[in-house]
């Protein structure tokens, strides 16, 4: 789950709980039809304006909402027909309409049941301690290991008091480390490396919770992501850019020496952060262009 840009986690949980007691309310309602329209039209501009795809109100304006739409509402008066089959028939018809009407209603408050699940885990994912740093994956090929890193005093070199450093790997550099170390040369070995690297430090631990790397520092593989299309460096910034919008307070920074990385996280409001140059592996070519003042 991922919100969209400026919400906060305190609006997007106002905004599922009326959710949650608008369909709530719904499956009390006699009149099925207008408590699951009102429902719709109540909760699909709020939900969509506060998640990002996927969110709870994709599942809305589904097919079986435009079919319900279309023949709910048209009742016949049954107490106006004399034909006893006709009235047999409409009572029938209305009550497999309202049986319809009753499992969309069960269906939407299911989904937003799931989607309550996954907000606490965005909760608690924003509640981690310590100041988000994402890993782009150069930066694990060509300079020194997460763990040799003495990152309180790299960033209080850069005027920052940082007590707790939170690493975060992207679960895209994963898959980046794994296609680069089939390759040849230089490159894949750096990749193997970094990749033995990683299964060594997170060894034992829960997928996606973060490990102790030294005194200050923490280590965790990014999982949560629906974004796996064919341009690296932006699923990379977008996982920043989600961790951003979770700590208004202190924001993220991407770690990266790459200078179209660099130009990318500007251009999209995240802050930059460099190791400096005694952390960079022997025999890697060194960067050219200073760092953004």
């Amino acid at each position: 789950m991922r919100l969209n840009p400026g919400i906060t986690l305190e609006h997007a949980d106002r905004v599922l709980r009326q959710a949650e007691t608008t369909w709530g309310n719904a499956r009390g309602a006699q009149d099925f039809y207008r408590a699951y329209t009102d429902a719709v039209h109540d909760t699909y501009p709020s939900l969509k304006q506060t998640f990002a795809a996927p969110h709870p109100a994709e599942g809305l304006h589904s097919t079986a909402y435009w079919n319900l739409l279309a023949i709910g509402g048209a009742h016949a008066d049954i107490g106006g027909w004399v034909d006893a089959g006709v009235a047999t028939n409409l009572q029938r018809a209305r009550r497999a309409e309202n049986q319809a009407l009753t499992t969309e209603i069960d269906n939407q408050v299911k989904a937003l049941e799931r989607a309550r699940t996954e907000f606490e885990k965005l909760k608690a994912l924003a509640g981690r301690p310590g100041l988000p740093v994402v890993y782009d994956t150069n930066m694990l090929n060509h300079w020194r290991q997460p763990g040799d890193v003495l990152w309180r005093e790299v960033f209080k070199s850069q005027g920052e008091n940082v007590p707790l450093t939170r690493l975060v790997i992207p679960l895209r550099v994963i898959d980046e480390l794994d296609r680069q170390k089939y390759g040849q040369g230089d490159l894949a070995r750096k990749a193997a490396t970094a990749i033995r690297y990683l299964e060594r430090v997170l060894m034992g631990g829960q997928p996606g919770h973060p490990v102790q790397l030294r005194q200050g520092a923490t280590l965790e593989v990014w999982v949560d992501t629906d974004d796996r299309g064919g341009d690296a460096d932006l699923s990379i910034l977008r996982c920043a850019a989600d961790l951003n919008g979770l700590h208004p307070d202190t924001g993220v920074r991407v770690l990266t020496d790459d200078t179209g990385m660099r130009l990318r996280a500007q251009l999209m409001d995240l802050k930059v952060v460099r190791l400096p140059e005694e952390y960079r592996k022997k025999g890697t070519a060194l960067d050219d262009v200073p760092p953004p003042v």
